[in-house]
């Protein structure tokens, strides 16, 4: 069994969650009462995603970290084991220094989506938060299909879904937006977003059962959750196309 996460005094948590040297993208409790203050809320994800608050014993693997609030969250649930991955050293959104703070076992890797399989030696996990990332890659089947390949139980994906964007006739065809530059929310480094239908087809194409668990605000959607089981046997467009399964390992 492992050591239980450190649990911090509120007046210590609150001097680290004020630090202004830190980029803070997730809003994360540091004790209780004490949050970090990004805009990317934790508990509100896995309670929308319904990941389960005791995960005694199970493997986690967080793709696209950050400060690594879903990855702490994850082991103070109990889980036997948790990886957090992302293309940044651990001391850019200050994981490192969060990982010291609360005498955690998380395990950090600097690796891209792309590189998944190699990176991780062919491990799989039971449960894979894929949460905010999808939006952000040029190269998002390509990024499901290596998602797959690690997920061993249950995968929560959440991204950005261009709904809102669309004439209400629209909404429930698999379309997808490009934004060539800055279009979508002033970040150059969002490039696709696609419509729940589209999310969800994406996520079946890439071989696995879907379901599409919330998409918010109701009446036009801008981000949906799925959760997603890998099917058995080739993903689904292994069995349509004339392309090779490879695994790339270009950075996104």
């Amino acid at each position: 069994m492992l050591p239980p996460m450190r649990t911090l005094a509120q007046d210590e948590a609150l001097r680290f969650a004020e630090r202004t040297d830190i980029i803070w993208h997730q809003r994360w409790e540091l004790a209780p009462g004490v949050f970090t203050p990004g805009v990317s809320d934790v508990a509100f994800l896995l309670d929308k995603a319904g990941v389960p608050a005791d995960l005694t014993g199970l493997s986690v693997l967080d793709i696209g970290t950050t400060n690594g609030g879903l990855a702490f969250e994850a082991e103070r649930r109990g889980a036997g084991r948790v990886v957090a991955l992302d293309i940044f050293d651990p001391s850019w959104f200050a994981f490192d220094a969060l990982a010291a703070l609360l005498e955690c076992t998380v395990e950090f890797r600097k690796t891209s989506t792309y590189e998944l399989t190699s990176t991780l030696a062919g491990e799989t996990f039971d449960i894979v938060l894929f949460l905010g990332v999808l939006y952000h890659l040029r190269h998002p089947l390509l990024a499901l299909d290596n998602v797959r390949a690690v997920t061993g139980g249950t995968c929560y994906l959440e991204t950005a879904v261009s709904d809102w964007e669309l004439a209400p006739e629209l909404r429930d065809r698999p379309l997808t937006s490009f934004y060539r530059r800055d279009e979508l929310a002033g970040d150059s480094s969002n490039w696709f977003s696609p419509t729940v239908a589209a999310f969800e087809a994406w996520t079946a194409s890439a071989g696995f059962d879907t379901e599409v668990i919330d998409a918010w605000p109701a009446e036009a959607p801008g981000r949906a959750m799925i959760k997603a089981t890998p099917t058995a046997g080739p993903a689904e467009w292994e069995g349509l196309s004339y392309e090779k399964p490879v695994r790339a390992t270009v950075d996104h």
